[in-house]
């Protein structure tokens, strides 16, 4: 199977929503749900055998199970639906073909909770629970046959702004995430600017011959641009 890192990547971000029908004969079945961590978005890609299915990639106000429309929470600031049709989960005697759990989003900077929301009449949703509401990106590959969503992380600050000691949100997780790629360091990745944050943020100024203080500014961010190729 492809690596989610090595799948190819199509067109800009946008806030969506992001659209692409298919008229099909047979349903495509879904097969494998991944997820993958970026230089600069969090990728989830869905498999499956047969043709390629279309789609609706949009952020929504909460995300609904099919057929009963009962709320399902997840975690983070943010949720963006996944409707994939024509397609099921499940061959016709009722089994899934979709086997196994779903991905772990331990580390992600923008990715928080995935959920499963219905296989019903012709129709998968699916859900995702992220750190902000950032740029989306939704495209389909063959061989085999994928929906691929991709969604941009927060910009750790712009500007003048600051990142600093006690800091918490979805720009600091951006942030250790960067810093995880340029130190190759185990970091936590999980919103909180704390003692090690700080840590490595120094290590990351000094390798780049900039004032170790620890805090995040315009140098700073710009350093870690350069040094990721962003």
């Amino acid at each position: 199977m492809t690596d989610v890192t090595a799948e190819a990547t199509v067109g800009g971000l946008t806030e969506g929503p992001i659209e692409e029908t298919a008229d099909l004969v047979e349903l495509p079945l879904l097969v494998a749900v991944r997820a993958g961590r970026n230089k600069d978005f969090d990728r989830v890609v869905f498999d499956f055998e047969g043709s390629v299915p279309g789609y609706l990639v949009q952020y929504v106000h909460e995300l609904s199970q099919d057929g009963t429309g009962n709320p399902i929470p997840l975690r983070g600031r943010a949720v963006v639906q996944i409707v994939i049709r024509p397609a099921a989960a499940h061959r016709d005697d009722g089994t899934p073909t979709r086997t196994g759990p779903l991905p772990a989003l331990r580390g992600f900077a923008a990715f928080r909770q995935i959920a499963d929301a219905g296989d019903f009449e012709a129709q998968l949703t699916w859900g995702i629970g992220v750190a902000a509401r950032t740029g989306l990106r939704a495209f389909t590959l063959t061989g085999p046959s994928r929906v691929v969503v991709d969604v941009g992380h927060a910009e750790p600050g712009t500007g003048g702004q600051l990142l600093r000691r006690g800091d918490k949100g979805a720009a600091v997780a951006t942030w250790q995430w960067r810093l995880v790629q340029a130190l190759g360091r185990d970091l936590a990745v999980d919103e909180q600017f704390g003692a090690q944050t700080e840590q490595a943020t120094r290590d990351f100024q000094q390798s780049r011959h900039l004032a170790a203080d620890g805090i995040v500014g315009r140098n700073t961010r710009a350093a870690m641009v350069q040094a990721l190729g962003l």
